[in-house]
């Protein structure tokens, strides 16, 4: 694996969604924001990272409680619509990896779905660790594995019916799944140096007034298996598009899918 290939694909599939990251996942990921928020205590006088901030939804809402926010993100277009929605906060163009700020700067760090887009979690998570103050928090937020999340899960298996390869187009990256298990990110977390650490699952539900939504708003707020899709014929894609129908809402009308996601809490000393 190329990791320099692996974050170029990202950063600029994030960058290219960035309009329309909203439609559905940006909506699910809001809601877990605040969960991460309330595990690091964000309020009044909290020096706060958003590592992976994208329009700095994150950021915004820890502002809103009072903490003084900062996010960083490798996406130059998800930084652009954070900055003009948001033109008080400071949104950095920075790498999860390689974080410019001195040891000890913040209270809190949290990570809203960055760490399955990053080709070394462990680097990432020392980064956190060494911008933290002693007893700082973090807090982060992964996608559970497809199976046991319909919202992406779902697309995932109408691309298989369709027999078509996920992966196909795609540069070499790891596991994006690789921390699903709240014992694998109890794990790491551990390793990288925390004490009191935690992790446990989240079920949300996400609804929509129909396929059509949630066809758009999945391709808009994905990166690698829009990628696929994008790159298929444009019959192949319509038979993805019928199998992920037939899937969600074989008699049509709204739609209501479960996103399971798996939270990870800790203390760096």
């Amino acid at each position: 694996m190329s990791a320099d290939a692996f974050k170029a694909f990202e950063s600029g599939a994030w960058h290219d969604r960035a309009s329309t990251y909203d439609l559905v996942i940006g909506t699910v990921t809001a809601r877990v924001g605040e969960v991460l928020l309330d595990a690091v205590a964000a309020g009044p006088g909290t020096r706060l990272l958003d590592v992976g901030c994208g329009p700095g939804t994150i950021t915004a809402a820890a502002a809103a409680r009072g903490a003084d926010a900062v996010g960083v993100d490798l996406a130059v277009g998800m930084l652009a619509l954070g900055r003009a929605r948001h033109p008080r906060l400071e949104l950095l163009e920075a790498d999860a990896e390689a974080l410019p700020f001195p040891d000890g700067t913040f209270d809190a760090v949290v990570g809203g779905f960055i760490l399955n887009h990053l080709p070394a979690v462990d680097i990432a998570l020392a980064e956190a660790a060494r911008v933290l103050r002693p007893g700082g928090r973090i807090a982060v937020a992964v996608w559970d594995r497809p199976e046991r999340n319909r919202l992406l899960g779902e697309l995932t298996a109408a691309v298989r019916d369709a027999g078509v390869e996920v992966r196909g187009g795609l540069p070499d990256g790891p596991d994006p799944y690789r921390l699903s298990d709240p014992a694998e990110m109890e794990a790491l977390l551990g390793a990288c140096g925390a004490t009191d650490t935690g992790a446990r699952s989240l079920v949300l539900v996400h609804e929509a007034t129909g396929v059509d939504e949630l066809w758009e708003g999945l391709l808009g707020g994905t990166a690698r298996i829009s990628t696929v899709l994008a790159g298929l014929p444009e019959a192949t894609r319509a038979q993805v598009r019928d199998a992920f129908a037939e899937r969600v809402a074989p008699a049509g009308g709204a739609v209501a899918l479960e996103a399971a996601v798996t939270i990870g809490c800790a203390t760096f000393a």
